[in-house]
């Protein structure tokens, strides 16, 4: 049965249907207030036949609940979550725009592929949000949400260039109530990570390596890890093979590599700590390399690529403000005529299906993509139009003298730009809730109840009883301790809370015409911060696996939970391992680790001889000596010896994981004499090989010791030995006439 639009669902206007799936329908909306207050926003709602399973409204309640605590200009916002007419929904953010994989379709079909710099800028953007998301705190408590669908196809790319990540309907925290079975795999299978893959627990490095298969891709214009079917995508996702970008395309700057392999890393401890790790060195490497900054913005770009796109939808929210004012637009038409309900259909099935079969849908930047990883495995079934809902229209939504939107006159001609604006905003929730009903098997949602039947008697009571007394009781929202006039079969929204306690939430179905409920609340789990102090303040800290940093670091945790500690020495050496149960009065933990320390030794002349007490010495280069081993904080004696100089002995403490001591010898001093040399009538002189003129002459400073002296007279030569006294003169005479 169709239903007019615009109408009112509640405190919203409907304008208009995005698309409808076998679990809910999408809406573009608007919210009015006083003084000509308007803001446009998307609704997604159960479909009614939906409203009755408790599973699937919990995980429906789930996405609304962790998403809701996200408040980042990077992340899709939602704004409300509630009942109307007996259908819950959530209020979300509008973005005109498209997801990152049209816009990278796209950007290959007209020939303008983004540039490196525009790819970085993307995944700096989306680390911004996905970093955010991984530390939110609520009431003190982390959330430890990990997104777990990281890919280009739920990060949305506005017109006016802001980027944003959405989607997180498949998502964990530690505070939903619906719980993933262990070892469950959900998210799409070219961009797990190894360990999502083998269904273990997740942290935010998993999200880490989607985001470095992302930047890959873009990168290079190619994927990395798709094959022709799910099992061989998955085991290059285990092998988790990846050659640099630059290698692929030459344009990518070799400097760029090592930040994006250091993502893909099989191991998640060889990856970076977390996502703002990441994020901060892609911020480095852009305003190092980025000249022209206002060259790289995204808002020209996509003005260029969807210059239609952006001119429909301003012919469209022209129409919408002509039917708020109480005017008809050229073009309108009913709930359904915005698309044709098959295609309505599929377009939020097809999302659902990529998380039942865990692949995507492909990404083509260009080149061929194997049929076999991207088709469908199996169709949800479409959902038949419901019953038509009970307006809520009053005055305060409504433009004056009317209760009621008047209704659009004709069909806006099956234009398909709702999907391709909006679908992008439905998968942030789509996700989580379409991996439900394909595992539980769906289920055809029924035909039209006869609208001539009368319905049940509104008389039935729910009342709580909840511990303790000073506990908050909401029913449907509304502080209350019981809720009379509701229906046999009807399901309300109970939540309580208390100061110290666990929060608490649970959809009731009434049963009983006097329904009481009993809630017993939990007490709040403590957390305490401890700080971890090893001996060695440059060793690096491990706590449940997780890299925390070098030297003291802090922990927080929840009182009574054991803490598997490592502490790696910086120098070296062998890791010390320490389970610590966490209590209120261990606010430090210090743990002692023997650290190995090197000694770096610079000696002139680079020949000279190094020994030392303790540990090895190794010649690393001319000049340059290591002894390694060595303790820390303890002392060692080196020698450092060579020929023609003073040898060297000195004693150095090591303090530190790397210490250096430069040694420089003094040469050994040599005693002089002189030697005088006299020849008859006169003769020429040289001592020792080297020419010192005719006689008579006196030779200064030659060394202490034997010498060969030399005179020549013409022909006649006379060579004799001479020993020179230490600080002595030596004296040689020759008389060539008695020759």
């Amino acid at each position: 049965m169709s239903k007019v639009l615009p109408q009112h669902f509640g405190k919203y206007i409907l304008m208009r249907k995005i698309a409808m799936g076998g679990m809910a329908e999408i809406f573009k909306a608007k919210v009015t207030g006083t003084e000509g207050f308007e803001k446009d926003l998307v609704i997604k709602r159960i479909l009614p036949h939906f409203t009755e399973d408790e599973a699937f409204v919990k995980m429906f309640i789930d996405e609304a609940s962790i998403t809701a605590k996200l408040q980042h200009p990077n992340i899709v916002q939602i704004f409300d979550f509630d009942v109307a007419d007996g259908t819950y929904y959530i209020a979300m953010e509008y973005i005109e725009g498209r997801d990152l994989k049209d816009v990278l379709e796209r950007s290959i079909k007209l020939g303008e592929p983004l540039s490196v710099a525009q790819c970085v800028w993307i995944l700096m953007e989306t680390s911004k949000g996905l970093h955010y998301a991984h530390t939110k705190e609520y009431r003190g408590k982390p959330l430890n949400i990990v997104h777990r669908d990281i890919s280009p196809s739920n990060v949305m790319v506005a017109f006016n260039g802001e980027v944003k990540l959405m989607d997180f309907g498949i998502a964990k925290a530690a505070q939903r109530s619906t719980k993933t079975m262990a070892g469950a795999v959900k998210g799409k299978v070219a961009y797990m990570s190894p360990e999502q893959a083998r269904g273990k627990p997740l942290d935010g490095r998993s999200d880490l390596f989607a985001l470095g298969i992302m930047l890959w891709e873009m990168l290079t214009g190619k994927r990395l890890f798709l094959a022709e079917s799910d099992f061989e995508t998955l085991t290059n996702v285990l092998k988790a093979e990846a050659p640099a970008p630059s290698t692929i395309n030459p344009a990518v700057p070799a400097d760029l590599d090592p930040i994006v392999l250091k993502c893909i890393e099989k191991k998640r401890e060889d990856r970076y700590a977390n996502v703002e790790a990441f994020n901060r060195e892609l911020t480095r490497w852009y305003y190092s390399n980025v000249i022209d900054l206002e060259k790289e913005k995204l808002r020209p770009l996509m003005s260029r690529l969807f210059k239609v796109e952006i001119d429909e939808t301003e012919r469209y929210n022209e129409e919408e403000r002509v039917d708020l004012m109480g005017g008809t637009a050229s073009g309108a038409g009913d709930a359904t005529a915005m698309m044709p309900a098959a295609e309505a259909t599929n377009a939020l099935d097809n999302d659902a299906d990529q998380r039942t079969r865990i692949d995507g849908a492909a990404m083509d930047f260009g080149g061929p993509v194997a049929p076999d990883a991207e088709a469908r495995t199996r169709a949800m079934p479409a959902a038949t139009d419901g019953p038509p809902m009970r307006g809520q229209a009053g005055p305060a939504y409504a433009p004056p003298q009317q209760q009621m939107m008047p209704p659009r006159q004709q069909q806006r001609g099956g234009s398909r730009l709702p999907l391709i604006l909006f679908l992008v905003v439905l998968l942030l929730g789509g996700g989580g809730a379409a991996v439900f009903f394909a595992t539980q098997g769906g289920g055809d949602p029924g035909p039209d109840p006869d609208p001539t039947v009368e319905g049940p008697v509104a008389d039935a009571v729910l009342r709580i009883l909840v511990d303790p007394k000073e506990a908050k009781v909401r029913i449907d929202g509304e502080v209350a301790y019981e809720k009379k006039g509701l229906e046999l079969g009807q399901t309300v929204r109970v939540t309580a809370e208390a100061h110290g306690f666990e929060d608490y939430t649970e959809l009731i179905k009434v049963e009983e015409k006097d329904q009481i409920l009993k809630i017993q609340l939990e007490k709040e789990a403590k957390f305490v911060s401890v700080v971890i102090q090893p001996s060695d303040d440059k060793a690096v800290v491990y706590a449940n696996g997780e890299r925390l940093g070098a030297g003291p670091q802090s922990f927080r945790g929840k009182v009574g939970d054991s803490v598997m500690l490592r502490v790696e020495p910086a120098g070296g050496g062998a890791a010390v391992t320490e389970t610590v149960v966490l209590a209120e009065n261990t606010p430090i933990v210090k743990i002692a680790v023997k650290t190995l320390a090197t000694l770096l030794i610079s000696v002139l002349p680079a020949d000279a001889k190094v020994e030392a007490s303790a540990g090895a010495v190794e010649a690393r280069e001319t000049g340059l000596f290591a002894v390694t081993n060595l303790e820390l904080n303890t002392s060692v004696d080196v020698t450092i010896s060579s020929s023609g100089y003073r040898t060297e002995k000195k004693t150095v403490g090591i303090a530190q994981a790397t210490e250096t001591l430069k040694i420089e010898l003094d040469k050994v001093s040599v005693a002089r004499g002189s030697i005088k040399v006299g020849a008859r009538p006169w003769a020429t002189v040289s001592l020792d090989g080297r020419s010192y003129g005719n006689t008579p002459v006196t030779i200064p400073g030659v060394s202490a010791g034997r010498h060969k002296i030399t005179l020549t007279q013409g022909s006649k030569t006379k060579t004799q030995s001479v020993t020179v006294p230490p600080g002595g003169e030596a004296t040689v005479y020759v008389d060539f006439t008695a020759m």
